[in-house]
């Protein structure tokens, strides 16, 4: 494999790595902003339920991409209602609604034969046989939610912060946080497509979780977070390629090992007193 065709999007190898490098432009800054308000099991949530509402998706006829992005911006809403009124505790919600979520879409599935769905895709991703349309998409909806997310970073950082601060100095907190919700789903329809429901909170969780153990603010940790993800996704993309491992698993592998070495590099320094 040449440079050339590694970076070509119109080979099937470049058309997956900018697939996830644009995809990186919303897991970064999205990412960073669910590590900060510990999101991570809520994100797992929405991830597993995005199976179901890509079934629904198909049955609608809305398409898989709409479907997910739908079903899992309505649930992160009454989610986001069922938690802030405290009728269960939060990790209970979540885990009821994450594995029931994911079951109901495996058993419909195996019921309707009408649906050709590949569940391992699903998954665990298959972002070498992403097709073009998906491919373009992808590059439309991430610019998309990077613009919502660059016009309304100062409200989704102070909703990060400190949400009954936020509502004193007059910011729309509820509609701040549906805007924040709508673009989670759209990162998590895109991530379902290309790494996989069960990675696609990997890819969210960990380059941040790394990022903040060196940055000194919510923006140098987004940018740290990006750059973080890029490398994961070169390296990953270019080791699945040679080694003909699953690209998916592959990356989020990387970006694990960054996370280890992090934190080895941060013993350190704290043993020699850096």
């Amino acid at each position: 494999m040449s440079l050339t065709e590694f970076i070509n999007p119109t080979s099937f190898i470049g058309q997956a790595l900018w697939t996830l490098l644009f995809l990186s432009l919303l897991t970064a800054p999205m990412g960073c902003f669910v590590v900060w308000r510990k999101l991570s099991y809520f994100g797992a949530t929405l991830a597993h339920s995005a199976l179901l509402g890509a079934i629904l998706g198909l049955i609608t006829g809305l398409g898989v991409l709409f479907g997910v992005i739908g079903f899992t911006a309505l649930l992160a809403t009454g989610l986001s209602f069922w938690l802030n009124h405290r009728l269960l505790s939060s990790d209970t919600v979540l885990g009821f609604i994450a594995h029931l979520s994911l079951a109901i879409g495996v058993i419909a599935i195996s019921v309707m034969d009408d649906l050709r769905i590949d569940l391992v895709a699903y998954l665990f991703g298959d972002v070498l046989s992403i097709s073009t349309k998906m491919f373009y998409a992808t590059i439309v909806i991430s610019l998309f939610g990077l613009l919502v997310i660059a016009l309304n970073w100062r409200g989704f950082v102070n909703l990060a912060v400190q949400a009954d601060i936020a509502r004193v100095e007059g910011y729309p907190t509820q509609i701040l946080e549906l805007m924040f919700m709508l673009v989670l789903s759209m990162t998590i329809a895109l991530g379902m497509l290309s790494i996989g429901v069960l990675l696609i909170i990997a890819m969210l969780i960990i380059p941040a979780a790394t990022a903040r153990l060196f940055a000194h603010s919510l923006l140098q940790m987004a940018w740290l977070t990006w750059v973080l993800t890029v490398i994961a996704i070169i390296i990953g993309m270019a080791l699945a390629y040679l080694l003909d491992f699953p690209a998916g698993p592959t990356v989020v592998v990387v970006a694990g090992a960054l996370f280890i070495i992090a934190n080895g590099i941060q013993f350190i320094r704290s043993r020699v007193g850096m």
